[in-house]
């Protein structure tokens, strides 16, 4: 079994756009855990993986990075732009906690939802719709955040 033999004849097969190669990303995720940490001709020279031995090591780390994404456009008088995944949720609480404790000022930062599905008109569900994504990064992210 793999990607490509579980989409066949599920309501996934078409689903996804035509140019995403599905099984160049099977295969990558099909990759032993000993291969995972080994530099990519393609990797951003700056990018270094940072092994997690758990999600709730993952949520600090990634919380911590946004914070520190903040804090160095802050510094730098730039704009920042995030994009923003559905999860773990758990790094938005940790982005809160730092943003907060190093008393950032976030007017610079911009940031969009990555994962808000629509319907074919292009119709999301409401803001206010428990299963929006807005209304889990209203909940997560924005709310705690506050202005």
């Amino acid at each position: 079994m793999n990607l490509m033999s579980t989409i066949r004849g599920s309501m996934l097969e078409g689903f996804f756009p035509a140019g995403w190669d599905l099984a160049r990303i099977d295969a990558l995720a099909s990759r032993p855990p000993g291969d995972l940490l080994k530099r990519e001709a393609w990797w951003h020279a700056e990018f270094e993986p940072i092994p997690c031995a758990n999600v709730a090591d993952f949520d600090t780390y990634m919380g911590h990075e946004i914070a520190r994404a903040v804090q160095r456009t802050r510094a730098a008088g730039k704009p920042l732009v995030l994009i923003l995944p559905v999860g773990p949720m758990g790094m938005y609480r940790w982005a809160v906690y730092f943003i907060k404790e190093w008393g950032l000022d976030c007017r610079h930062v911009h940031g969009f939802n990555m994962d808000e599905w629509s319907d074919a008109e292009g119709r999301t569900l409401p803001p206010t719709d428990s299963g929006a994504f807005q209304y889990a990064m209203e909940q997560a992210f924005y709310g705690p955040l506050g202005e």
